[in-house]
């Protein structure tokens, strides 16, 4: 209503103004008794609110859909009302949403087509990276099998990477959630990462609590683990001796912790770490870093339904730790 006010108040204005000029002008040309006059008055008035209230029944549904805050675009487009700029409205979004739908449908195809080469061309390039490391194995006496073993590594991790990245959309097609224990998750995610502790003079230290099980999906869940242990061993040059893993029971929580003795995240940064391609103040010293590993971490998390939270002390250290809802353990 008030909008509906709004927009003819100035046809009100005009239409009393009017009204009060031939009314004067009756009055000082003919003598109109002031009786005359007020029934002239008033029923000029009834007239102007039985138009008004017409005008607003048939156009109230227009007014409606601008004071509305639509939840789904698809209430946009309902019909407006059998007014004049109703029916136009309703023609005119209609057209718009069959536009918005095939604009929609393009952008769907294209980013299934993007992904569908992103999975090809990725496993397209492990195949001859497989080679290359059954290659080095088999001469892993030569002096350049050490030095492009690591350069093969760097590669595998980068292409699980993007395969990663490139599945994160379409996430609730590629999951499937189970019960698991995390002790065998922890274990075999340090063993994967056996050479990167080797090559960095590190330890792991795994404190898990073995009758701890949670529901997640494995295979996403692993690659965060191992993001994780990957971020502590990389950050830890040179500094740390030991990456801790350790996972505890609360009274509602799983919790699981990567603790490192690294280099820590600067204060100005640590808000940001989970943001895409945000490589802080580390990142520029080290040159490595894509920005990607947090926040893919983060997103999976969110999507499983599991909590990440990171605590960062410059120059002692960083803890990330995983929060685990609705606990099923026969030990409970």
């Amino acid at each position: 209503m008030s909008l509906f006010l709004k927009e003819y108040k100035g046809y009100i204005v005009f239409y009393y103004f009017s009204v009060i000029l031939t009314t004067f002008y009756c009055v000082l040309a003919s003598g109109f008794p002031f009786l005359d006059v007020l029934y002239v008055f008033f029923f000029n008035s009834f007239i102007l609110l039985v138009f008004l209230g017409w005008k607003y029944v048939k156009t109230q549904d227009v007014y409606v859909l601008l004071k509305s805050n639509f939840d789904a675009i698809e209430e946009s487009s309902l019909d407006q009302g059998d007014s004049f700029w109703g029916r136009h409205i309703s023609a005119l979004l209609k057209q718009q949403y069959r536009l918005y739908e095939r604009n929609m449908q393009q952008i769907n195809k294209n980013h299934q087509e993007h992904l569908t080469f992103i999975n090809q061309w990725v496993h397209q390039m492990k195949t001859p990276l497989s080679v290359i490391r059954l290659q080095l194995e088999a001469h892993a006496g030569e002096p350049y099998a050490h030095g492009m073993s690591e350069e093969v590594y760097k590669m595998e991790k980068g292409l699980n990477m993007a395969l990663y990245y490139a599945r994160i959309d379409a996430f609730e097609r590629d999951f499937v959630i189970e019960r698991t224990r995390l002790k065998p998750l922890i274990l075999d995610s340090i063993s994967q990462e056996k050479k990167l502790f080797i090559k960095n003079n590190m330890l792991p230290k795994a404190d898990v609590d073995d009758t701890i099980e949670v529901y997640t999906d494995v295979k996403w869940i692993k690659f965060v683990i191992e993001q994780l242990i990957t971020n502590g061993i990389k950050y830890s040059k040179g500094k740390g001796k030991y990456l801790t893993i350790s996972a505890y029971k609360t009274e509602d929580h799983a919790v699981l912790e990567v603790v490192d003795e690294g280099m820590g995240i600067h204060p100005k940064d640590i808000r940001r770490v989970f943001h895409p391609f945000f490589t802080g103040e580390n990142g520029r010293i080290l040159g490595e870093s894509t920005g990607m590993g947090l926040y893919l971490a983060k997103k999976i998390c969110e999507n499983l339904n599991h909590k990440i939270y990171i605590q960062s002390e410059v120059n002692r250290g960083t803890k990330v730790s995983i929060l685990f809802e609705h606990i099923q353990t026969d030990h409970n």
